[in-house]
């Protein structure tokens, strides 16, 4: 005989659910917090912390000699992104890697995303810093809006820059409809990314991935649908170009939601950043090397060739073995460029060249 239908019953299952569910979804916010200050005290910065308004800010100094460099990264990527450029710079220049504010370990209150608030914390920290200037940046992907941006708002401070693959105001000014969709997709993967993280999920696949077991984390990345798998595979073939000592710092900065609710703000100001650099071409007075991945479109080559042929002391140079990351493909291509700016611009030439 069927058992009767107990409203009280159903209500103390439901009761019973929740509150396991509430239990579960408590463990795994403090775990992960727990993780998140173990990774405090095992990875620690591996520069310098600067008070700047807003925001307190990391950045890693390297060579004591030569011309000032500074080294600006891609859209959601930190200092850890020139590990292995930067050692190979400072032989012959001061340089200076550093993490915007929201990624790395540089931190801030505000998430949102502009490049006048991103040049003014560039800024700021230069003059906190006491940096020679003027300088020359060393820009890769959207480090290029912003570099840019810098000439245009400070033109004492700069004395060149060398692109490596940057966007173009072009490629966003105006985004397609398959554009615009992209756009809506990885602010929303990043947003969601940000829950994830803050329960540990993101952690415990990545932990994964580390020890080769990679079918929770492809069930994860699944369920955003084909693009974000992609992407995030073309990622992490980055990431194996770099020491796995270095990998497993950015795998623990990945981990925390900072670096998600960041991306997310990069990502929805595209179009706004593409917006303010309209009709703001580098001063013509100054060097611009601009280098291509060889994976570029007729159309993008052509534009990074027009930003070089602005300058009247521009190069457009196509790194042969290189994509997008090309520091890390063809490292010696990105050195000499640098060389080479620093020998036509007004900042402090160098001495002792190496012969080839």
């Amino acid at each position: 005989m069927a058992r009767a239908f107990s409203p009280r019953r159903s209500i103390l299952v439901l009761i019973a659910v929740t509150l396991s569910l509430a239990g579960a979804l408590a463990f795994a916010l403090l775990a992960q917090f727990v993780c998140a200050r173990i990774d405090q005290r095992k990875f620690r910065a591996p520069g310098r912390e600067i008070d700047i308004p807003g925001a307190r800010m990391h950045v890693r100094e390297m060579g004591v000699h030569g011309p000032t460099l500074v080294l600006e990264s891609g859209i959601a990527a930190s200092s850890l992104n020139w590990c292995l450029l930067q050692p190979r710079l400072a032989a012959f220049a001061k340089t200076c890697s550093y993490d915007r504010a929201g990624f790395g370990w540089s931190t801030t209150e505000n998430r949102s995303c502009s490049l006048t608030r991103i040049t003014d914390d560039l800024h700021a920290l230069v003059r906190a810093l006491d940096l020679p200037v003027p300088f020359v940046i060393v820009a890769h992907s959207f480090g290029g809006y912003i570099s840019r941006t810098y000439a245009q708002r400070f033109p004492q401070d700069f004395a060149g820059v060398v692109l490596v693959d940057p966007l173009t105001p072009e490629e966003w000014i105006s985004p397609t409809s398959s554009q615009r969709w992209m756009l809506r997709r990885g602010i929303w993967f990043s947003r969601i990314g940000g829950v994830l993280a803050a329960f540990g999920v993101v952690r415990f696949c990545l932990w994964l991935l580390a020890r080769g077991k990679s079918d929770v984390p492809k069930g994860v990345l699944a369920s955003f649908g084909n693009k974000a798998t992609e992407t995030v595979a073309r990622i992490l073939r980055e990431l194996l170009k770099l020491p796995p000592e270095v990998t497993r710092v950015i795998r623990a900065r990945w981990s925390t939601s900072q670096f998600f609710w960041t991306m997310a703000a990069y990502i929805q100001s595209l179009p706004r950043c593409a917006a303010e650099l309209h009709d703001c071409p580098f001063p013509s007075d100054i060097p611009v090397t601009v280098l291509s991945g060889a994976h570029q479109t007729p159309e993008r080559l052509a534009e990074h060739a027009a930003i070089a042929n602005h300058s009247r002391r521009g190069r457009h140079l196509i790194a042969a073995r290189g994509a997008h990351w090309i520091h890390l493909d063809q490292p010696e291509l990105v050195v000499e460029a640098v060389r080479e700016i620093v020998e036509s611009s007004t900042v402090q030439p160098l001495t002792n060249r190496p012969t080839k």
